[in-house]
């Protein structure tokens, strides 16, 4: 087969077909500001800044895919959330105080702003420069944050968002907050498609089953989510989903979003995430990113590459990758022996 370009090569994976190889794409945010010799909010707050760290990165490691972010409260800080970051040069900021006190007070919420300074339009920023520099050659995946279940988590403080579930009479301020979310998330989906983007993806861990039951899952956050993806997949935006964790027992439900594709973390069950998604959607993952990329040998990372491969890459629909971001303090030889040994093995 002839050797493809990394654009094509993951376009061709998540049309259903099968590459020359495997694709391969490393979550590497935080790992880029670190390779740049700055720290992540240095990285995030600064559109330029972001978009060098990773042409830095790619340009040693040449993944077929740049994913692109700035952590998870791009979207919280735009819709009124306190957002600040810690004095850790590797962390990413974290919400500090939720947009509303109430969730009965949700219609006072407005749309974002997606011209206004912060972290939002940084990321714009930074998609636009990685569009205009190597779009036409390497796939640029940005973030569009936080998913509906999660921002509205973010908006009125976690814990009083999961006790408002199983609450019957707050449950219409639920589903408001809830279509709020989803249709910020949407602006800035179409934000960053716009700006260059091939792909975009949501982060929905709080709606996964380390939090909530697949029940609750089903009940509030697939109904919203599976919306969100066929309205932008109708406008022709590709978007991919992420849960952190165990995500098995609801990975049939994830599948029938209809997702461009899902980044599963490692605590999956190889195989029987594989069998779900085979023929319907793309898998994305799994790699440890801690035990084995951040803190493992050389010899671990390349042994876990392999299983991956062997589990997931049968018949396409899988492109390998961590199962969640790289940490700050990767290793740079780890990340090379993952890339050399999905060159190496990762054939079809």
């Amino acid at each position: 087969m002839t050797t493809m370009a990394s654009l094509e090569r993951v376009l061709t994976t998540l049309d259903g077909g099968v590459p020359d190889r495997v694709a391969f794409g490393l979550l590497i945010s935080i790992h880029a500001a670190k390779l740049s010799g700055i720290t992540f909010e240095e990285y995030a707050s600064s559109g330029e800044m972001m978009a060098d760290a990773h042409l830095l990165a790619w340009d040693r490691y040449r993944q077929d895919i740049i994913d692109v972010d700035n952590g998870v409260c791009s979207l919280a800080e735009a819709v009124g959330c306190k957002v600040e970051f810690h004095d850790d040069p590797g962390s990413p900021p974290w919400v500090a105080g939720p947009a509303l006190e109430r969730i009965e007070d949700v219609g006072s919420l407005t749309p974002i702003d997606i011209h206004a300074d912060g972290l939002l339009a940084k990321m714009i920023d930074a998609t636009g420069l990685l569009s205009a520099a190597v779009g036409e050659e390497v796939c640029i995946l940005a973030d569009a944050d936080q998913g509906p279940f999660s921002l509205a988590a973010q908006i009125i403080d976690t814990q009083d968002f999961l006790v408002a579930l199983i609450d019957p009479d707050k449950e219409q301020y639920v589903d408001q907050l809830l279509e709020y979310a989803s249709e910020q998330v949407m602006t800035y989906a179409r934000a960053l498609s716009e700006a260059g983007a091939h792909l975009t993806m949501i982060g929905e861990s709080i709606s996964g089953p380390d939090v909530c039951s697949p029940r609750v899952y089903r009940r509030f956050a697939h109904p919203v989510q599976q919306r969100l993806i066929s309205r932008l997949k109708g406008e022709g935006i590709r978007m991919g989903m992420h849960i952190c964790g165990n995500s098995t027992s609801i990975i049939a439900d994830m599948v029938s979003t209809e997702a461009a594709f899902l980044q599963v973390d490692y605590t999956i069950d190889l195989d029987a995430v594989k069998d779900a998604a085979r023929g319907k959607t793309t898998l994305m993952g799994a790699l440890d990113p801690s035990g084995v990329m951040a803190l493992g040998t050389p010899e671990a990372v390349e042994a876990e590459t392999r299983r991956h491969l062997a589990h997931l890459s049968e018949g396409g629909g899988y492109i390998l990758a961590p199962g969640c971001s790289l940490p700050y303090e990767t290793p740079l030889e780890n990340v090379d022996v993952l890339v050399e040994t999905v060159r190496a093995h990762g054939s079809y």
